[in-house]
């Protein structure tokens, strides 16, 4: 049977390291944030959910123009990334069995991935947790069953869900993705870098339609 599966775009951070709201930055022709809105949107996720920061104006209004379930603005972003993880559990509904726990800077999270993690919950029993593996380094998305959303309340401060993950290891069911590990946007560097791979891969599909023209 299918579940009603939520997922959670935590989306809330104030970008110090960028120097500039990195969510709002531009990849393959819309902001950041719109490749992660989408891509959850063509999942098999039962609804999405995307935990901004209020002061952040033009992020809000970039969600807002999307198709998400619900915007949530967390007043408390300051305090850290847990205040979003939890609003992002209260705004679910009471049906949801599981929620999908994203990131709003990882623009190279695909629905594929999504639904890699979605099909390890359902066809493995209903873990308490499943987390996305890509070529055995573990990272996001993260799965949490909706009977461990008591431990998520508890979190506190920027870990996020680290300590519960930690808690309950011996819990956890690893949803195999064979390609590289999708980090986060975090410094201008590291947009950088997203952009040379952007780069890269025009040039690589430009050289492969180049070739079938001459078959």
């Amino acid at each position: 049977m299918r579940k009603n599966i939520w997922g959670i775009i935590l989306a809330s951070g104030f970008s110090k390291r960028m120097g500039k709201p990195k969510l709002l930055l531009p990849y393959k022709g819309k902001p950041i944030i719109r490749h992660v809105i989408d891509e959850s949107m063509e999942s098999r996720l039962s609804g999405v959910v995307v935990v901004v920061n209020p002061e952040v104006a033009e992020l809000r209004n970039e969600v807002s123009r999307s198709c998400v379930s619900k915007l949530v603005l967390n007043e408390q972003a300051g305090q850290g990334m847990s205040t979003s993880l939890k609003a992002g559990l209260m705004n679910l509904p009471l049906t949801a069995d599981a929620a999908v726990v994203l990131l709003g800077d990882q623009p190279l999270v695909s629905s594929d991935d999504i639904d890699a993690v979605i099909e390890c919950y359902e066809s493995n029993g209903g873990p308490l947790i499943v987390q996305a593996s890509y070529q055995s380094k573990r990272g996001h998305p993260v799965l949490f069953d909706c009977s461990m959303f008591p431990h998520l309340f508890n979190v506190t401060g920027d870990e996020g869900a680290r300590s519960v993950l930690k808690m309950f290891s011996n819990k956890i069911c690893f949803a195999r993705i064979d390609k590289p590990f999708p980090s986060d946007i975090d410094t201008p560097e590291d947009y950088e870098q997203l952009l040379r791979k952007e780069v890269k891969s025009n040039e690589q599909s430009d050289w492969q339609k180049s070739n079938t023209c001459r078959r």
